[in-house]
């Protein structure tokens, strides 16, 4: 499943199983796991079945009570908004990174640039909040921090907003995560990309 979506299941100590495919394998079961609509990530739970990355942020979000607390459509629609934006975010990244060698090495400080450009819409959402709901952590912090960081194994240097500086610092120093970012058997040391990647 999507590295973005270890960390609501982290947080909250959920016990979970991850697997990864390559793309013979992957290809090999597509069809054969019961799911409605198959395709990477997928998520089981019980007799439910989901797939499609933002479904199962959402889901988790929602069993691990870190949904927006907001009882107001506008607000939750607006980090349904956001979510999707930072899918967009994302898909940037890896469109790039599974692009074939000379395109990737042509394409890829347009494609940073191209990534700032979200940075600067994120920095103004942020604000001076904690977290993108304020003072309380959601599913979407996680998604965003994922995709930061992403961009950042491609250019160090890539964050240029103070406050997104420290909004990334914010999560690499919850309690609940120390185990996930040291341990080397963690998934976060996982490659982000499959094994056919240009990048991974």
């Amino acid at each position: 499943t999507g590295t973005n979506l270890r960390k609501p299941s982290t947080i909250v100590t959920l016990r979970s199983v991850w697997q990864r495919f390559d793309k013979s394998v992957w290809f090999d079961v597509k069809f054969t796991l019961g799911l409605d609509f198959p395709n990477l990530p997928y998520l089981v739970d019980g007799d439910l079945n989901l797939t499609q990355t933002i479904s199962i942020l959402h889901y988790l979000s929602a069993k691990t009570g870190l949904y927006p607390k907001s009882s107001n459509l506008g607000d939750i629609s607006r980090f349904d908004m956001l979510d999707h934006v930072i899918q967009d975010f994302f898909l940037v990244n890896v469109r790039l990174c599974y692009s074939p060698k000379d395109a990737f090495e042509a394409n890829k400080d347009s494609v940073i640039n191209t990534g700032k450009g979200f940075m600067g819409q994120f920095s103004t959402a942020l604000g001076d909040k904690k977290f993108f709901a304020g003072d309380e952590i959601t599913g979407t912090d996680f998604f965003m921090f994922e995709a930061i960081d992403r961009f950042v194994k491609l250019d160090p240097s890539f964050i240029e907003h103070d406050n997104l500086k420290k909004f990334m610092e914010r999560i690499r120093d919850l309690p609940q995560l120390e185990k996930y970012f040291s341990s080397p058997e963690s998934t976060h040391c996982w490659a982000l990309n499959n094994k056919h990647a240009t990048f991974r």
